[in-house]
């Protein structure tokens, strides 16, 4: 989401001209926290905050206006550089940062520091020291207690902390049938989380390469198999609360057919369901839907490994795969 940079304060005291700047670097303008942990994995956020106070030449408070506001960013507090080596700075809150959005602040009539937000991330591990700079009349202030504007020293510290890996055991991969279905027809949510140390970590997207929508991983049809004789495997978008899928249905409506070791007929009758999905907090849905009938149609296989990434709700990557035994019409989870 878009970060609204908070401006409160802009109703001051008479309107004297910029002479000089104050800056205060703060996790949040709020806290007086000066260090926090993130995971380097480039996805993770944390909110930084530079407290601008702007006076005029007789030293009273006075609005910073925006283009030099716009100047404002962060710098390494020991170098007095702008972040680089894996460190990046953004006006942009992303979906990692496990922090409440940021609002603006409601306008008042007294006299605050201005607020610039910057999110950082890392790409690796590691930690540094983060301080602040602006450009003023042709001279750039910094907090890094460097400069001859005068003496300033503000800064925090990130720890950039390597990603959790964890084994396949400790991902919980469970099913759940839909039930109502057709005669012949069986359809399961396959459920994905991750618990650690007795603790949900929740699973919050997945990527892979087949594409950016819903993915098809795993489709067979077998006319006269000798068990199931058709099998659709979808990985389902996290956004999404319901998709629709359709499966061939026995033509003779009053027979009513069970699951059995020997598939039955091909049909060219199709029956529509809409699944409901993405129902349990932090997990990711995998669909599995079965038919003992076949589309009249050419055979083709399923079995196959699937594989993806999940991401979890700090934005750490795991790369697992879903493995499809047709035979014993069961997805089975993997390491990717």
């Amino acid at each position: 989401m878009s970060e609204l940079n908070e401006v409160s304060g802009n109703q001051l005291a008479g309107p004297g001209r910029l002479d000089s700047i104050d800056l205060k670097v703060k996790l949040n303008s709020s806290s007086s926290a000066r260090n926090k942990v993130l995971y380097g994995n480039g996805r993770m956020q944390v909110k930084v905050q530079v407290l601008v106070s702007g006076y005029d030449e007789n030293g009273d408070r006075t609005l910073v206006p925006e283009e030099v506001m716009n100047t404002v960013e962060l710098i390494h507090y020991n170098t007095g550089r702008a972040l680089r080596d894996g460190w990046s700075a953004s006006i942009d809150q992303g979906r990692y940062t496990l922090e409440a959005p940021v609002i603006k602040d409601e306008p008042d009539n007294g006299i605050h520091p201005q607020v610039r937000t910057f999110w950082v991330s890392s790409s690796g591990s590691g930690s540094t020291q983060i301080a602040a700079s602006v450009f003023l009349n042709g001279v750039t202030i910094r907090s890094n207690a460097t400069g001859l504007s005068g003496f300033q020293d503000s800064s925090v510290t990130l720890d950039a902390q390597v990603p959790v890996t964890y084994s396949v055991d400790q991902f919980r991969w469970t099913s759940t049938r839909r039930g109502n279905e057709e005669p012949g027809n069986r359809i399961w949510n396959y459920y994905l989380g991750l618990v650690y140390q007795g603790q949900q970590i929740n699973l919050v997207d997945w990527v892979a390469s087949k594409g950016t929508d819903d993915v098809m991983f795993a489709y067979g049809n077998w006319v006269h198999a000798w068990k199931t004789n058709y099998l659709k495997g979808v990985m389902v978008r996290p956004n999404k609360t319901d998709i629709t899928v359709a499966l061939p249905v026995n033509d003779n409506t009053f027979v009513n057919y069970t699951f059995r070791d020997h598939a039955l007929d091909s049909s060219s009758k199709t029956k529509e369901y809409v699944v409901i999905v993405n129902d349990r907090h932090g997990e990711l849905t995998v669909v599995q839907a079965l038919s003992e009938f076949a589309y009249t149609a050419a055979d083709s296989s399923a079995d196959g490994v699937f594989p993806f990434v999940a991401i979890d709700q700090y934005g750490t990557e795991h790369k697992l795969a879903i493995r499809t035994d047709s035979e014993k019409r069961e997805f089975f989870l993997e390491r990717g």
